[in-house]
């Protein structure tokens, strides 16, 4: 596949005559189109994060690539979703504690003879090596809790350089020219400052300064807002803009704001919103309000939105922090709230 300027900034939401410039990408009928992601029309880009991705992609200049920020803030999908506009391969794993690199670039297995039905072993890929041979993106996610000694076994390939497997004979393989390399964390490698991530890991400093960092905080209300519109467009508005204030409100208790005088390492909720919760709670909420009101004697919650809360988010939270959760809701929907168990 040859990497050429041929998908137009309009297809990332980007008008006028900037929007007719051509963008390097692959044509939509390559081998490889089963691993490309699919596009998500509803995406909205923020400008500050799509520019470095894409940077990244086009010249990656040796570095590997690395998005830090809060959970549910977006650095999976901004990857994702660049990767689908431009018909770019992608390959992602979700690291863990005792991940080790045979996980990663592949190891021996057995397999069944599709004629004879014996048992022989093979050499299995794994998605790295897959994502090299192929000229895939590759994205670790969750790459802060990796043992160092795994990350700092990756380190050339972090910088270009070939992977030998020797669990395969040696093997050799060369990065194919439209590899890149990704990873996701909640810290910037140097551990966990707030106590917030359980299982991250200082790591390599020699790792690290492999890979340049871009960081992916929170999306801002308006763009949130134009996410909830475009998927929502028939919901009042007011409706909408109470449920991003809240989830906006948990976020900052969970990530610790100054305004709020949490102390280091302290935060009031240990659950937080993405953009992918605060859909799911407004889709289910619409839904079980319109079912209320359909069917006012029969319908088991007393308060529609405060099922859908749990349901999306708070049911994942101990006893103590629903009862913030839905506090926070209550204060900001007053009576529309209705009558909430958790808080009544």
């Amino acid at each position: 596949m040859k990497l050429q300027s041929i998908i137009p900034l309009s297809s990332f939401g980007i008008q006028g005559p900037q929007g007719d410039v051509k963008a390097p990408g692959f044509a939509p009928d390559h081998e490889l189109m089963g691993i490309v992601p699919s596009v998500n029309p509803h995406y909205l880009f923020r400008p500050e994060l799509r520019l470095p991705v894409m940077n990244f992609l086009v010249n990656p200049g040796g570095d590997a690539l690395g998005l830090v920020g809060p959970t549910g803030a977006g650095k999976t999908s901004i990857v994702a979703q660049v990767a689908a506009r431009l018909n770019w391969p992608f390959r992602t794993i979700d690291a863990h504690s005792r991940m080790e690199i045979p996980e990663l670039v592949g190891q021996m297995g057995l397999e069944c003879d599709p004629v004879t039905g014996d048992q022989r072993t093979v050499f299995r890929y794994g998605p790295l090596a897959l994502a090299m041979k192929e000229g895939a993106i590759f994205l670790l996610n969750e790459a802060d809790v990796l043992d160092p000694s795994v990350f700092a076994g990756l380190n050339a390939v972090l910088e270009g350089g070939y992977l030998v497997l020797a669990d395969n004979g040696g093997e050799i393989i060369h990065a194919h020219p439209n590899f890149r390399f990704c990873i996701t964390g909640n810290t910037r490698g140097q551990g966990d400052e707030t106590g917030l991530y359980n299982g991250t890991l200082s790591q390599n400093l020699a790792s690290w300064d492999r890979i340049r960092l871009l960081e992916v905080p929170y999306i801002d209300k308006a763009s949130e807002m134009a996410i909830l519109q475009s998927t929502m467009p028939t919901v009042d508005i007011s409706i909408l803009e109470t449920m991003v204030d809240i989830a906006n409100q948990v976020r900052k208790q969970f990530v610790g704001n100054p305004e709020m005088d949490l102390k280091p390492g302290e935060q009031g909720i240990t659950v937080t919103f993405s953009t992918r919760t605060l859909l799911r709670w407004a889709r289910l909420g619409i839904t079980y309000s319109k079912a209320a009101n359909a069917n006012s004697g029969s319908f088991p919650f007393a308060s529609p939105l405060a099922q859908a809360l749990r349901e999306s988010l708070s049911n994942r939270a101990d006893k103590a922090m629903r009862l913030v959760l839905h506090t926070i809701a209550k204060d900001k929907f007053g009576s529309a709230w209705g009558a909430d168990p958790v808080v009544s």
